[in-house]
């Protein structure tokens, strides 16, 4: 399964959008808050023929829906209304709302991403931020070396003050979709396509993480975000590829939250239409949902990123109704981000009145909450905190 690749972003994942009409907003114009248009991946995987087990009946217990709204409506003066909104028109308001910022950005009260964020938490929602960390300046090339000697460190004080002085709790995941293959300065791809490159994610993550902790920046939750299984590979190749997605983990001690992105765009990528099950789990996705749950037992997950295309006739719907099922049955599965937006195919769960019902009875669900608990900091697990 492809990723969304930032906003092109992943799937764009990572590639953010520029809102051209918010451009004299002083930090909105580096600091994007949607995905760019997902790009590509270099090869196409080869079309998973794995067979999806039927799907399970709800466990039940606390989930969090979330939503990324859209470029439009991830502004100080939008926001609020549309979180509020997306919960009338799907019966529920979302517990997570993610949106898109950069190292530029301006956090405080008064930066426009700032705004943003502060808009967003007076609707009760957490706010979810996918950091992409380039920053005016960054080098061109080895981005995550640069990072690692320091070279960002002005840039992540700031943005840490910034964050901490929102108040309320922010959900951060830096450098999403790094295990990818569609250009993110961040990627293991670009910063030398071996097995040093996971190294030095890790290692640019903590020293991130390192200087949050030392603003008292504890206000944060770290979220952990590859894109389903190898962009380098297509296969389940596991720890034989030096980008596996494990390679990049930077540890217990600095991750709250893991999980992955992951899209179903076969019109987009010219793969097979897949569930949600093969799209996450299947031997394209390097079995990566039961994986997860099994290397990091102590870890929450939260699917950072999901949506599907429309396909013939009820399509999207039943599998929107499965999605959810098979989350709700899963107790490791916490949270889910539906990427609510029209960009390389119509993600959004409006895009047919059958999907749209769909989605309204999947969060008829009591057990889906409005209002996120966050687990405990993972700071706790550093004998020198």
């Amino acid at each position: 399964m492809q990723s969304r690749q930032f906003r092109s972003r992943l799937p764009a994942f990572l590639a953010c959008a520029t809102l051209a009409a918010l451009a004299a907003c002083a930090d909105m114009a580096n600091s994007p808050t949607g995905p760019e248009a997902r790009k590509s991946p270099k090869t196409t995987p080869p079309p998973d023929t794995a067979t999806t087990p039927a799907t399970p009946t709800p466990a039940g217990g606390a989930f969090y829906a979330g939503a990324y709204l859209g470029d439009a409506a991830s502004t100080p003066q939008n926001i609020a209304a549309a979180i509020r909104g997306f919960g009338t028109m799907t019966g529920k308001q979302p517990s997570l709302v993610k949106t898109f910022h950069s190292l530029n950005c301006d956090f405080t009260a008064t930066g426009w991403c700032g705004q943003v964020l502060r808009a967003a938490a007076s609707t009760g929602a957490t706010n979810y931020v996918a950091l992409d960390l380039k920053w005016t300046g960054a080098p061109a090339t080895g981005l995550l070396d640069a990072i690692i000697a320091g070279q960002a460190d002005a840039r992540l004080t700031a943005v840490a003050r910034g964050v901490k002085s929102v108040g309320s709790l922010v959900l951060l995941e830096p450098g999403w979709e790094m295990n990818g293959n569609w250009d993110f300065a961040w990627q293991g791809v670009l910063n030398g396509g071996n097995a040093n490159a996971p190294v030095k994610f890790a290692a640019a993550w903590r020293h991130m993480v390192d200087i949050f902790r030392r603003e008292g920046a504890d206000n944060v939750r770290w979220v952990f975000n590859p894109n389903v299984g190898n962009s380098v590979t297509h296969t389940a190749s596991g720890a034989s590829s030096w980008n596996w997605y494990a390679n990049y983990y930077p540890g217990d001690a600095y991750v709250d939250y893991v999980g992955a992105h992951g899209f179903n765009g076969p019109a987009v990528w010219n793969t097979s239409w897949q569930d949600f099950a093969t799209m996450t789990d299947g031997t394209a996705a390097d079995h990566m949902l039961s994986d997860l749950a099994a290397r990091y037992p102590t870890k929450p997950i939260i699917i950072g990123e999901f949506a599907t295309q429309e396909g013939s006739a009820g399509q999207k719907a039943a599998w929107i109704t499965d999605a959810y099922r098979r989350m709700r049955a899963n107790p490791r599965v916490v949270g889910a981000v539906w990427f609510n937006a029209n960009k390389e195919a119509d993600w959004r769960v409006e895009s047919s009145t059958a999907s749209l019902q769909a989605f309204q009875a999947a969060m008829a669900d009591s057990g889906i909450q409005t209002a996120f608990v966050p687990v405990a900091p993972s700071r706790t697990m550093l004998a020198s905190n």
